[in-house]
């Protein structure tokens, strides 16, 4: 294993990946490093056909629970002593239209990894859709500050690595509490590898300063957010396996939001309306 990673650092490496792009994003030494990681861990890795019969929702495996209890609890505390306190005074401070507009600009500046990953999905129309949605509301709505392309019939999506390489056939492997970061997996960790190089929404040619606002912005505002869950959160009796379910669930409708009505119904992801 050792010596594979060690291959995989040699390619990158040759690749030239030290060279921070900004988040014009879809280039091949991103694609190559998907490329790498995915075929060090899976031997062979193919895209997913065209047909989901052949598909099913993974298990999720948590075999390291005693250790994720506890990140869990520096996570829960740190949110409990100092993020959700901050969140709760800037959404009492800063009106509804304005966080809204905030998420707005964020959620535009991540078109381009989520473009990136349609086109590397095979997901052309929903690509196309995408760059459309970038350009209007990167114009029409003032740097995507307004969602001008919503109204147009250009509705958002949100496409990451790591649904890529889920699409990859891709085990997820066990679950993941990361410290600040929360819930993931070992194929999603593995997939913030390029979204940090070449994908981060908040520009890499920005001040320390700017890069420290621009981090605690984005988190205090999607935090205000939250703020009506965490009544559902204290009703649990067991939060860390709420949360971890949760994630778990919301994250096969992402990999496979595609699929059929009954298909969904059939692998759990939503009921099935009458």
């Amino acid at each position: 294993m050792r010596l594979a990673f060690r291959w995989a650092y040699l390619a990158i490496r040759r690749l030239d990946l030290g060279q921070r792009h900004p988040t014009s994003s879809v280039c091949y030494s991103s694609l190559a490093l998907l490329l790498t990681l995915s075929l060090l861990l899976t031997g062979c890795v193919t895209p997913k056909d065209p047909g989901h019969s052949s598909l099913s929702p993974p298990p999720l495996s948590d075999p390291l629970e005693p250790v994720n209890r506890m990140v869990f609890g520096f996570n829960d505390g740190l949110d409990r002593f100092l993020i959700r306190p901050v969140a709760v005074v800037y959404a009492h401070i800063v009106p509804s239209p304005v966080r809204l507009s905030v998420s707005n600009f964020f959620s535009n500046l991540q078109l381009p990894a989520t473009i990136a990953n349609d086109v590397l999905q095979g997901r052309f129309t929903q690509g196309r859709l995408d760059f459309e949605r970038l350009v209007i509301n990167s114009t029409l709505g003032i740097a995507g500050l307004f969602d001008v392309a919503g109204a147009v019939g250009r509705p958002r999506h949100v496409e990451d690595y790591g649904q890529t390489l889920a699409r990859w056939r891709l085990p997820a492997g066990p679950y993941l509490v990361l410290p600040l970061l929360g819930p993931s997996n070992v194929r999603d960790v593995i997939a913030l590898v390029p979204t940090f190089i070449y994908t981060d929404p908040v520009p890499y040619d920005a001040s320390d300063r700017d890069l420290t606002l621009g981090y605690a912005l984005r988190t205090f505002n999607a935090r205000a957010e939250l703020l009506m869950t965490d009544s559902i959160l204290k009703l649990q009796l067991d939060p860390y396996l709420f949360i971890r379910e949760s994630y778990w669930q919301r994250r096969l409708d992402a990999i496979y939001d595609d699929l059929s009505p009954a298909e969904r119904w059939a692998w759990g992801l939503e009921p099935l309306n009458d």
